[in-house]
């Protein structure tokens, strides 16, 4: 008899606890619905970092805020302090799937590290877009981002003009490792074709201004007959021609550079940079949180992928109509 009362008991307590959990789920969903017929989507928005310094992330989050503010979006930002902090990020990522968002879109601070955390995004269902970089595993509803392969191939197609026989190449890039930097520097050296051998350095700089000025330095002075140097995001490509201004070889190196924030423009202008290759970061913020609320209303017409652009910039051609709209961020919703 006691055997039998404690059967039922359990089958009892079973019982409530599967009705309740019945009763939280379609709760959940009624809420989650309710949420989203009356426009009020959740989308956290985690960049690499939150740098107010930097162009390239300033107008990224401007895109975002436009698109969150023309689809009335409950949007929360957070990000590390710098692009290297994959650990904060990650942890915030974990604070972001707490606070039970519609979607969360996503720039990757690091190639392998991120994966896992970004998993347990899509575990919790919660939509997942990615934003700029991507990792070393397909996820998430849609990518977002610039062709980067495609941007370091103009880059090196348009410095072949000064390569020859006796050149000597070197390479600034950001985060070793991160996909944008490899893919960059993928695309420049299919770019340079054979001139890709007369590379003779790469080094790294952790998307710091000051230490893309102090490696840039040091490999001038490892390779004094250097002669064109890449650099590969703003941190990189400013703090490059920074030492080269300052070393007086401003024309002797010749230089391209990667992203357009206002001292970029003002280098091409001086003849520091022979190029820049500029993104369109203002409408890939804007394009990822619209992808992000579409996924959010579990659109199935999302593309996998969507390239928001990159465009070639001389000094000889930053004063057309379009380039301006580009170099002053001037939003063009494509």
């Amino acid at each position: 008899m006691k055997k039998s009362s404690n059967r039922y008991a359990v089958f009892f307590f079973l019982i409530i606890t599967i009705t309740a959990a019945i009763s939280l789920f379609f709760y959940s969903t009624h809420d989650n619905k309710a949420a989203i017929t009356s426009g009020r989507v959740k989308i956290v928005f985690l960049p690499k970092v939150l740098d107010k310094t930097n162009d390239f992330w300033v107008d990224i989050t401007e895109g975002v805020n436009l698109a969150a503010s023309e689809n009335n979006i409950d949007l929360t930002t957070m990000g590390p302090d710098a692009e290297t902090e994959f650990q904060k990020q990650n942890q915030m990522i974990e604070k972001a799937i707490a606070m039970q968002p519609n979607a969360i879109a996503l720039v990757p601070a690091d190639y392998d590290k991120t994966v896992p955390y970004a998993e347990k995004i899509e575990e919790a269902g919660i939509k997942l877009v990615l934003m700029d970089s991507v990792m070393d595993k397909d996820m998430g509803s849609c990518v977002v981002s610039t062709d980067n392969y495609e941007g370091g191939y103009k880059m090196g197609q348009y410095m072949m003009r000064y390569a020859n026989a006796d050149s000597v190449i070197g390479i600034v890039g950001h985060i070793k490792g991160t996909s944008t930097a490899v893919q960059r520097e993928a695309g420049l050296r299919a770019g340079l074709g054979d001139y890709s051998k007369k590379i003779v350095d790469v080094v790294f700089c952790d998307s710091n201004f000051e230490k893309a000025y102090r490696v840039t330095k040091q490999m001038i002075k490892d390779h004094p007959d250097m002669n064109i140097i890449f650099g590969l995001n703003e941190y990189s490509s400013v703090g490059a021609a920074r030492a080269v201004k300052d070393l007086g070889l401003s024309g002797k190196i010749h230089m391209i550079g990667f992203d357009s924030s206002i001292e970029e423009v003002q280098l091409l202008e001086e003849g520091v940079f022979d190029a820049i290759v500029v993104q369109k970061p203002l409408n890939m913020g804007y394009l990822g949180v619209s992808m992000a609320y579409q996924a959010a209303l579990n659109d199935t017409n999302i593309p996998a992928y969507v390239d928001s652009g990159s465009e070639l910039i001389t000094k000889d051609s930053i004063y057309t109509d379009e380039n301006q709209k580009l170099l002053f961020r001037f939003h063009e919703n494509e």
